[in-house]
């Protein structure tokens, strides 16, 4: 009998599925993958289940709907229709990918704005991004390491309602020409690890390259009130209660970072 590794490596498991799947996906070597998730969403279903109250699916319908108004509407995704770029949902998931480093600077300036507003609506998302390759068949049929390291940064490593980036992407980022200072100022580094600054955009003017699309005003008032409340809510709860005391905690760092203080 033929010894066979125990724990096969990634490379080796997505050549597996491949051969399984047949030869009419396409691959590309180099994605950037952003798998991004509704945070506590299995949560708050089950418990409205349970107590038999009508779910709050308006809000996260206004949530999800606006992030694919600000998509469409994103001059780079028109652009990007024939060159591996694609928005998409699944269940309480958002994710995008692309093969353009420019592409991905623009998706995170639309996703940090989307960000603001999900959090005046008392949504919250946390997720990863990472890089790697893409097996794809249609643009929504897809698999590959890029997909399992982003999902892995979102469901592992990211314990906050973060967005965190992976070394290979942050090195990109920095290396790229368009990664101005207004991009660096979006990212912040924590025991090693990248993320995108939940308030970077916070009570800033932002240009977003958007055609004929007027963005959403966002309500910082409602921001705070929904941290607060869920931070109370969790109270006992010490691994939610961590999540929303992070986000106070990022939202004083960032209004005293503007105000000059260290």
């Amino acid at each position: 009998m033929a010894y066979k590794n125990p724990e096969p490596k990634l490379d080796e498991i997505v050549e597996e599925i491949l051969e399984d799947k047949g030869n009419d996906y396409i691959k590309s070597e180099e994605v950037y993958f952003a798998f991004i998730d509704v945070l506590g969403f299995k949560k708050t279903f089950d418990d409205i289940r349970i107590s038999q109250k009508e779910f709050e699916a308006e809000k996260y319908r206004d949530v999800f709907n606006y992030f694919f108004e600000l998509m469409n509407a994103a001059r780079f995704m028109r652009r990007g229709s024939d060159s591996g770029c694609y928005a998409g949902q699944t269940s309480d998931s958002l994710y995008f990918y692309t093969e353009r480093i420019d592409y991905l600077v623009q998706f995170i300036k639309i996703f940090s704005h989307f960000n603001l507003y999900a959090m005046s609506k008392d949504v919250f998302f946390r997720g990863g991004i990472a890089k790697g390759n893409l097996y794809r068949k249609e643009n929504y049929q897809f698999y590959g390491n890029s997909v399992i390291y982003a999902y892995l940064l979102e469901s592992v490593v990211s314990r906050n309602p973060i967005i965190v980036i992976d070394e290979n992407t942050n090195k990109d980022l920095k290396n790229d020409k368009n990664y101005c200072k207004e991009y660096r100022e979006m990212i912040a580094e924590k025991s090693g690890r990248y993320y995108i600054r939940p308030f970077a955009f916070l009570n800033r003017e932002v240009i977003l390259e958007i055609d004929r699309f007027e963005k959403k005003e966002i309500d910082t008032e409602a921001i705070v009130k929904n941290i607060k409340k869920n931070k109370s809510l969790f109270e006992y709860d010490v691994k939610n209660y961590e999540k929303y005391n992070f986000l106070l905690n990022e939202l004083n760092g960032n209004n005293e970072a503007k105000n000059g203080i260290e």
